[in-house]
């Protein structure tokens, strides 16, 4: 089916809609004339024929002898008005619009302009007029007084089923258009999702499925690139660990070797050369072992998960952080709340990753300064908490700072830094089932890293 051709129905069953509408209410009104619950201008005019000759002469004219849907007005031979139920202005208009030969007159109401008919009677030395609407009238008094003529009501009747068919038509039709873009969004949004193993679902529709044929080439495509992406990096990323460890054995010979030299009577010009070789070795390692974490990063760390005694943890953590803390005389204070006894976690993983974020603290915090580390059970969460004298993560930082490489704004980085130390102590929390989130305390200004993971990893007992 072509789009055109569905938006085809949908006017046709409008039309369709509109003439049953019209259809049924004119039966409608049809069946109420005749049921005599709507009376027509005939029937009107043929009750006033009908008490011509009774009030032509009857002594005076009383309300009884009126049909009840008009009203009426006796008049002297020059037109003044004597009796009736009809205002002087309403005779007034009634007399002159007869003496000009009209017998009707238009009038503005709520519902719009409608027509006065006059039937003149005469009398013995004056006039009866009796007035009578040019539209038909509901029957029951109280629908002639509150409501306009029927002829008003079936025209607002119309119109306001036709907006209700709208309404109702534009709601099954729109749903129907919905569905058939189910399939284009279901697509989109495994392609977004980067699920690339799936079969399009057609709609019916020609102009959607043309997309969908279109968005299941470019999957195709896609997929292809993918997967031909996914073996290159994987080769880049073997052929990089590869190469890092296969250069740490001629980097610990010329540390060797350095370091015997070291041990030899030099010149004053020679051991300068030798402290060079050295220093630069050990900047080597750092990037070798730089690469080597990344390259277990990207794979994952194979977790080895074992109860550990969360005093003996924690010890083991104190004295590393003193003993970093200690190279800029930075006072470190503790704090521990509800611990439990023990922790199931990769002891040995767990603490590089805290150990990476307190040597950020120690280096973002100035000299005799003090940072805060603070271990909390919130019942189901071990909670790590580590407060620098720093001076705070930037919006940027807080939104980048477990990034890949990220070095930050010059205020919060360092030349021994290279952006790793965050993203490897977030990616080993991550594989705890934990999360690491980045702060700054309120109250100090400095920044604070929460490191959370479960006291029971997921699916133990």
């Amino acid at each position: 089916m072509k789009l055109r051709t569905f938006f085809v129905q949908y006017l046709l069953a409008l039309f369709i809609g509109f003439l049953m509408i019209i259809l049924i209410v004119t039966g409608l009104f049809l069946v109420s004339l005749q049921s005599g619950f709507i009376i027509s201008v005939g029937d009107v005019e043929a009750s006033i024929e009908s008490q011509k000759n009774a009030i032509a002469s009857a002594e005076t004219v009383s309300a009884d002898l009126i049909p009840n849907t008009c009203k009426y007005a006796t008049v002297s031979a020059e037109g003044k008005f004597l009796s009736g139920n009809m205002t002087e202005a309403e005779t007034s208009t009634a007399w002159d619009s007869i003496q000009k030969g009209r017998r009707s007159s238009w009038g503005f109401l709520g519902t719009g302009f409608i027509a006065d008919c006059y039937f003149p009677i005469e009398r013995k030395n004056e006039f009866c007029i009796v007035e009578y609407s040019s539209l038909s009238q509901f029957s029951p008094v109280i629908l002639r007084e509150h409501l306009p003529a029927p002829e008003i009501v079936l025209v607002w009747v119309i119109i306001v089923a036709f907006l209700v068919e709208i309404f109702l038509l534009s709601k099954i039709y729109g749903k129907k258009i919905s569905r058939k873009l189910i399939p284009l969004e279901n697509a989109t949004e495994k392609i977004r999702g980067k699920d690339l193993a799936f079969d399009i679902q057609y709609s019916g529709i020609e102009e959607i499925d043309s997309a969908l044929q279109s968005l299941d080439s470019m999957k195709a495509e896609l997929k292809r690139s993918l997967e031909a992406q996914w073996k290159m990096e994987q080769t880049r990323k073997t052929q990089i660990s590869a190469l890092a460890h296969d250069l740490k054995t001629p980097l610990t010979v010329i540390r060797g070797n350095a370091e015997i030299l070291d041990d030899t009577g030099q010149t004053a010009e020679q051991k300068e050369c030798t402290l060079y070789i050295q220093k630069n070795a050990e900047q080597m390692e750092q990037y070798i072992q730089m690469l080597i974490d990344l390259s277990k990063v990207e794979n994952e760390y194979p977790l080895k998960l074992e109860s550990t005694i969360t005093r003996a943890f924690l010890d083991n953590l104190y004295m590393q952080i003193n003993a970093l803390a200690s190279m800029k005389q930075i006072r470190m204070e503790t704090d521990e709340t509800d611990l439990p006894d023990t922790l199931c976690l990769d002891a040995s993983q767990i603490s590089r990753a805290i150990i990476n974020v307190a040597s950020n603290a120690v280096d973002y915090s100035p000299e005799r300064g003090t940072i805060t580390f603070s271990t909390f059970n919130d019942g189901q969460m071990i909670c790590f908490q580590i407060v620098d004298a720093g001076k705070g993560f930037s919006l940027t930082d807080l939104k980048n700072a477990t990034n890949q490489f990220y070095q930050g704004d010059s205020s919060r980085s360092s030349k021994f830094h290279y952006g790793m130390g965050l993203f490897i102590a977030d990616s080993i929390v991550r594989q705890h089932g934990g999360t690491l989130t980045l702060e700054n305390k309120s109250s100090t200004g400095g920044g604070m890293v929460i490191i959370k993971i479960p006291i029971q990893p997921q699916g133990s007992k």
